[in-house]
């Protein structure tokens, strides 16, 4: 291994915990029969076992790191050259077996050898009598006064607000890394504060959110759990997997601390906050926002779209805006689904409102139970008189409007979209919405009577529908409705909103906020949001996963499956996701696999049981839970477990899913 041979090196800044491995485990892994070696330099060459928690973006499969023996010359072990292989080896292990070491990850790249992973930066940390074989540990990350410059009063209110806190040596900062727990540490007193859902990482360290209120518990019960270099600059510690679920319960368990907090802040600091948040939105009431290109970044209008629903009462977290949104700029139909009274057509508002739209652009069409085909929602001719009569919808009027002014953005929301049938009344945009932008023609009478019409030069026989209008439409889930059928299904995303915990509605800021002036969003600065048709940006295992899914569909049900233009339709959502730090590729493509394809799974039990599964001690055993555990690098499909297990239980309980 000269340096002749060092063709690439990747040092991972992140800390690990690992042991010294088994023969048996390096020969599983590599195929040699010794984890403890006399290398061809005549020098002690050795294995160490990560077990923490790696990134995300670290190889799966890569668990063993080697290291040499000159590594420990700084415990004090010396290596007798003259001795017989046995014995140094022997020596070696024995020195080690009460040790646990921490290291940070290297990968060297060999042209005679490949890809060689080694541990570097070794420190050993005594073995815990608590330790038992096969423990796995979680990374920690500690913060203190002495360090980032902070008491611990204004720690706690930076976790609240979301604030930037500082930096953490040898903790990963990737998105999909995010510590659920972090620990606050004066004199030798820890004060564990969590449980935390994302993160964000810049030039100030740190920021956590946690979509359920931040909790602070002390640490003292679980001090003598922890591994750590034992510096008083440590910035992490290792605990075991065991004592972190625990954590997280007694975490979970504890009530947020934000009015605790509020109540031991300084006044005068809490009155100068206030102030300056005070000052800051009346000059945002009073600006007029400048001509310029600023107005069309899609992450502007985000957090004026995140704002404008907490000013009007809406309780939905982050991630799900961004779905929406998401679903919103890259689908022809979003249906907002949820039990009543949750403010579905209000987040519709809420979009509206965010981009600027006025009384004719945003237009809500109350949808009736009476209505049986589409001249109850566009119109018809009225032969006695030959005349185009509209519907008292508005919707005809709304949609020439944007057919004349394409400058403008239009979002058309169908309310209660499913009190009546909506592949009745809906049928022709079911048809005409899938189609090239271009050929989206509704067709309200024949070319051939339009002569005959006296109001045919305002209501003209067919309408282009472009694609500066949006379509959206609420429903709620109960007995007075219908269900969607597959065509329906087939183009739309289909998003069940969760609200956050009651516990925010007084958290709030509750104060009368006046309406900004803001130039109001254009269709080319909502069209820049949009990424267009191109290649295909779901990786192979994506694809795969849903090729296997498919089949499964399709082995236990012909007439379930996954079309290829859902696998499209998938893609460009996934393509239009834009840079955040709520919803995560993996996230979103797990949300996906519910809105357009578990929401299509209904049936009997005869025809589903063995795709579902069952449940057994509050887990579902089927072809599905086994397919995304296998598949487990392309997301966590924390929603699809969700859905999956639903669906059981509707098996169990109804003999069928809806």
């Amino acid at each position: 291994m000269g340096a002749d041979g060092l063709l690439q090196r990747k040092k991972w800044d992140v800390d690990f915990l690992g042991i010294l491995a088994s023969n048996e485990e390096v020969y599983e892994s590599m195929g040699r029969h010794k984890a403890v070696f006399i290398n061809s330099q005549n020098r002690l060459q050795f294995f160490f076992k990560v077990i923490s928690e790696t990134p995300e973006s670290f190889p799966r499969n890569q668990i063993l790191f080697t290291c040499y023996s000159t590594d420990l010359d700084k415990y004090g072990f010396e290596e007798s050259y003259a001795d017989h292989e046995y014995t140094r080896t022997n020596d070696l292990i024995e020195f080690l077996m009460d040790s646990l070491v921490l290291f940070k990850p290297t990968k060297k790249v060999l042209s005679n050898y490949g890809e060689v992973y080694v541990a570097t930066d070794i420190r050993l940390v005594p073995k815990l009598e608590s330790y038992k074989v096969n423990q796995q540990f979680k990374a920690v990350p500690i913060f203190k006064e002495e360090v980032h410059k902070l008491t611990k009063e204004n720690f706690a209110d930076s976790l609240i607000q979301g604030k930037y806190i500082g930096t953490a040596e040898g903790i990963s900062i990737e998105p999909d890394d995010t510590p659920s727990i972090v620990l606050w540490k004066e004199g030798k007193a820890y004060s564990a504060y969590g449980l935390f859902d994302h993160h964000e990482y810049a030039h100030g360290g740190f920021s956590f959110v946690s979509n359920y209120g931040v909790r602070e518990i002390p640490f003292d019960t679980w001090q003598n759990k922890i591994y750590r270099e034992g510096n008083e600059n440590d910035m992490l510690l290792f605990v075991d997997q065991e004592t972190y679920s625990e954590m997280e319960r007694e975490l979970e368990a504890a009530h947020p601390i934000d009015e605790v907090l509020r109540e031991t802040i300084q006044p005068e600091v809490t009155r100068l906050v206030e102030e300056s948040v005070f000052e800051k939105d009346e000059q945002e009431e009073n600006a007029i926002l400048p001509e310029d290109d600023s107005q069309d970044k899609e992450e502007e209008f985000l957090e004026y779209f995140i704002q404008t629903t907490r000013e009007m009462g809406l309780q939905y977290f982050e991630k799900d805006l961004y779905n929406f949104h998401t679903a919103m700029k890259s689908n022809a139909l979003t249906i907002l689904a949820g039990m009543s009274g949750t403010g579905k057509s209000r987040l519709v508002q809420a979009y509206g409102r965010a981009l600027g739209l006025d009384a004719t652009q945003l237009v809500f069409v109350p949808v009736r139970p009476s209505w049986a085909d589409d001249s109850d929602l566009l119109g018809y001719i009225d032969t006695k008189n030959m005349l185009y009569r509209p519907s008292d919808t508005a919707l005809v009027d709304a949609l020439f409007q944007a057919q004349q002014e394409r400058g403008k953005i239009f979002v058309i929301c169908f309310d209660e979209m499913n009190l009546s049938r909506v592949e009745h009344y809906f049928s022709q945009f079911l048809s005409v919405l899938e189609m090239e932008p271009n050929r989206r023609i509704l067709r309200l009478y024949s070319d051939r009577i339009s002569q005959q019409i006296y109001n045919s030069t305002q209501y003209g026989p067919e309408i282009n529908i472009g694609q500066n209008v949006v379509f959206v439409g609420t429903v709620n889930i109960d007995e007075s409705t219908y269900h969607f059928s597959d065509k329906v299904l087939d183009r739309a995303n289909v998003i069940t909103l969760d609200v956050q915990p009651y516990t925010m509605l007084s958290s709030r800021n509750t104060r009368e906020s006046k309406e900004k002036t803001r130039k109001p969003y254009t269709y080319e600065m909502f069209n820049r949001f949009r990424k267009q048709e191109g290649s295909m940006v779901l990786t192979d295992d994506e694809l795969n996963f849903l090729w296997e899914m498919h089949l499964k569909m399709q082995k236990e049900n012909k007439s379930l499956g996954i079309g290829p233009r859902v696998v499209k339709q998938i893609d460009h959502y996934i393509k239009n996701l834009p840079p955040n730090s709520y919803l995560s590729r993996k996230d979103a493509f797990d949300i996906q696999v519910v809105q357009r394809i578990l929401t299509k799974l209904r049936g009997p039990e005869g025809l589903l049981k063995g795709l579902i599964g069952k449940i057994v001690e509050d887990r579902v055993e089927g072809l599905l839970f086994d397919l995304i555990e296998r598949y487990n690098s392309v997301s966590g499909f924390a929603k699809t477990r969700d859905a999956i297990y639903q669906k059981a239980k509707e098996l169990k309980v109804n003999g069928f899913t809806v």
